[in-house]
């Protein structure tokens, strides 16, 4: 797809953000969906299948965020 080999970080698993990545993910991207509500996150990587990657995440916390990429860049499952 338009998308292989590239990551998409997708704040909000829910409605929109999870048909953005589900649409991301259909292109070819390794999708890492991220919500306050660490179960809407992991449904949502859940059924993109492959290598997403669901995190709990608050962009409005900069420590979260933090967390968030280091959980991104620690998991080789999320390479492209």
């Amino acid at each position: 797809g338009r998308l292989d080999d590239r990551i998409a970080l997708v704040t909000g698993a829910a409605g929109i953000g999870r048909a953005i990545s589900e649409k991301l993910a259909a292109e070819g991207a390794t999708v890492v969906a991220t919500d306050v509500d660490g179960d809407t996150a992991q449904a949502t990587a859940a059924a993109l299948g492959g290598s997403a990657l669901g995190l709990t995440t608050d962009v409005a916390s900069r420590a979260s965020v933090e967390e968030m990429s280091d959980a991104k860049e620690g998991n080789h499952a999320v390479e492209p």
